[in-house]
């Protein structure tokens, strides 16, 4: 067995993937690591081409610059690569160029690579989980700043009508509005009086509403509900809350 032989069964039983080329840049071999690494069956489909005709021949620019920087300036390069496998995958490799050099000349470069693709998909993953907890603080600040002005929108309507909120019973989530209740609020709003609210229900529903029903739902339930004493009041704060109906409830 001669040196060259000796030479490539080291290089093959090594754990390590790797690959040469000549100083043309032609790929003269690879070690049985980097066929896995990259998903390629045989040598024999790499030996004698450029990156241009092999499955990763999409960043072929990128690599041949590289090669060109060990063989023009006979030192070594270490970067990160994604090259693509020969079924489509994209492997992330840490990758080692060094010049093979031969009576003081650059005759070639040999690149070793270090597979983090494992590593690089964690990453991507905790990013991932990272940006979603991002989201959910985003959400939650916005939700809180929601909050706030409706907070402070309320106090302002409070303030403007003249009334002090005793506690915070009528916060928006807690105010349940029945449809009649809705009903009325609706056409009080465009200025109809208990009497013109009754008739108009009586009309819709085609069952007799007594004023009496009408004039009792506001100054009995709805001034309570938003805790006001006038019917200004009533839609000024059901304004506020968001609870005056753009059209008619069905």
């Amino acid at each position: 067995m001669n040196n060259a032989d000796k030479y490539f069964q080291i290089v093959n039983y090594s754990p390590v993937p790797t690959f040469w080329k000549d100083a043309e840049r032609y790929s003269m071999g690879c070690n049985q690591k980097f066929l896995d690494m990259v998903d390629v069956e045989n040598v024999d489909s790499l030996l004698e081409k450029r990156d241009i005709d092999l499955p990763w021949a999409s960043n072929w620019e990128s690599f041949e610059r590289v090669d060109k920087q060990v063989l023009e300036t006979g030192q070594t390069v270490s970067r990160l690569e994604q090259i693509t496998s020969g079924v489509g995958d994209v492997v992330w490799s840490e990758t080692i160029k060094h010049p093979i050099v031969q009576d003081g000349e650059v005759v070639g470069l040999v690149g070793f690579c270090n597979n983090v693709t494992m590593d690089r998909n964690l990453q991507e993953v905790e990013r991932g989980r990272h940006i979603d907890r991002l989201n959910l603080q985003l959400a939650d600040l916005v939700e809180k700043f929601i909050n706030e002005a409706q907070r402070t929108k309320l106090s302002i309507v409070d303030q403007f009508l003249g009334l002090k909120q005793k506690n915070d019973r009528i916060s928006r989530g807690q105010i349940k509005l029945s449809s009649r209740e809705r009903e009325i609020i609706y056409y009080l709003s465009i200025y109809k009086s208990p009497k013109e609210i009754a008739r108009i229900l009586s009309v819709v529903h085609d069952k007799e509403v007594s004023v009496r029903a009408v004039q009792t739902a506001i100054s009995d339930r709805l001034y309570f509900k938003f805790d006001v004493n006038t019917t200004s009041q009533l839609l000024e704060r059901a304004a506020a809350h968001n609870l005056v109906p753009l059209r008619m409830p069905k």
